[in-house]
């Protein structure tokens, strides 16, 4: 194909939208001839406004946020225009891969599916990245674990090359008969960066706090406040404890504010100092302060001793760094029991799962924390399962050497 080709990125989700917003950010700077564009499917896609590429399409809000996890969920999405959206959605598309040489997918085979139905290029010119599949999970349920043979049929349809998360997962899929299968390793590992220089004091234990990026992290925040307060009674007056809450852009403090009783804490000495990437709060009648901040995701993360997850892809990305995860199903349509526990498939000793009972989880921390062997095997396995940094340029680079074969032939 050669250079100064049109690449559209098409993503599904908040976590697909980060890793293209990533691989186009590289692909930039590695290979600028090529014109970049975008179509985020589901919201807008605020990951990739920073890098200035063009936007060709917008994407479905939908109620259920793309997690559709029972008939009333798929019906209240039916009421609020998903077949009418979809269609729509389509056909930009459709439209947009005219002028362009290669379609790159960035979610699930669904997506891929969609892709093929409504773009107008051939199986040559579409390369898949896979995210949330992986043989991890050690199941066979199709279309969110596991790629089942219909799955795969579609992979061999649409895709001329696809690219997965784990080396566990392109062995399974060569083994299936797929031709072309690349892994180099989990590319949401480097979906964050993280300093030279620590943001956190040496002589304080953070523990990292990923409220979800979903609205229903609004609700589920009460259980991780308890937590909080049990873990600060449980350390004595003089903890060194420090609350890190690494909050999605796409949230509104203001609603914690509002319905928790945080106070901000202005123009005083905290316990962390001051800084520009955090916001201070107090919680009411209560001497337990939380650090907000949009900027320092990769820092909190490295710094932590710990983390309490509610999340998807930033579990995964704790876990990856060597950090033991605790996690507790709530209220909402993600993070559910099932979910949760189809994660600790994927994460294996990382990952520390419990019903919503604050008490029992802050137990299990101060036990973990405690104990060098279980906090050995929670750093080892994540770190092997989600395969380090350093995937995002090994597939740009992959994907380069693919259009130059493909040019050839």
């Amino acid at each position: 194909m050669g250079e100064g080709k049109r690449i559209l990125f098409v993503s599904n989700g908040y976590g697909e939208d980060n890793v293209a917003a990533h691989i186009a950010q590289e692909y930039r700077t590695l290979f600028p001839g090529h014109r970049l564009a975008r179509y985020p499917t589901v919201g807008q896609g605020k990951f990739y406004e920073q890098l200035g590429v063009q936007l060709v399409g917008r994407g479905i809000d939908l109620p259920s946020e793309g997690f559709v996890r029972s008939p009333r969920d798929f019906f209240i999405d039916i009421w609020n225009g998903l077949f009418f959206k979809t269609c729509r959605m389509g056909l930009e598309i459709r439209k947009a891969s005219v002028d362009c040489d290669l379609l790159i997918v960035v979610g699930d085979p669904y997506l891929l599916l969609f892709t093929g139905f409504f773009s107008r290029l051939t199986r040559e010119n579409r390369i898949f990245i896979g995210l949330q599949q992986s043989e991890w999970y050690a199941s066979k349920k199709p279309f969110k674990l596991h790629y089942s043979a219909l799955e795969r049929w579609w992979l061999k349809l649409y895709a001329g090359l696809v690219i997965v998360r784990d080396t566990k997962t392109r062995d399974y899929l060569l083994r299936k008969g797929l031709k072309l299968v690349y892994s180099a390793g989990n590319p949401m590992m480097d979906c964050f960066t993280i300093s030279e220089e620590p943001v956190f004091p040496a002589d304080r234990m953070v523990i990292g706090i990923l409220p979800g990026s979903k609205k229903e992290a609004y609700e589920n925040f009460g259980n991780i406040i308890e937590t909080l307060a049990c873990l600060k009674r449980g350390a004595g007056e003089e903890s060194s404890l420090l609350f890190a809450v690494a909050f999605p852009p796409n949230l509104d403090i203001g609603v914690l504010e509002r319905r928790y009783g945080l106070k901000r804490i202005t123009n005083q000495v905290t316990a962390f100092g001051t800084t520009d990437s955090f916001e201070a709060y107090r919680l009411d009648r209560s001497d337990i302060e939380l650090f907000f901040s949009k900027k320092l995701f990769g820092n909190i993360l490295s710094e932590s001793i710990a983390v309490i997850g509610l999340s998807g892809t930033a579990n995964e990305q704790a876990a990856g760094l060597g950090k033991p995860v605790f996690a507790f199903w709530g209220n909402g349509p993600q993070i559910t029991e099932k979910f949760l526990r189809a994660q600790k498939k994927l994460l294996g000793e990382a990952l520390f799962i419990f019903p919503p009972e604050p008490e029992r989880i802050c137990r299990s921390v101060h036990e973990v924390l405690r104990d060098k062997k279980l906090l050995k095997k929670a750093r080892d396995d994540g770190m092997r399962r989600m395969a380090g940094r350093g995937s995002i340029r090994a597939i740009v680079h992959e994907i380069e050497a693919y259009i130059n074969r493909t040019a050839q032939t």
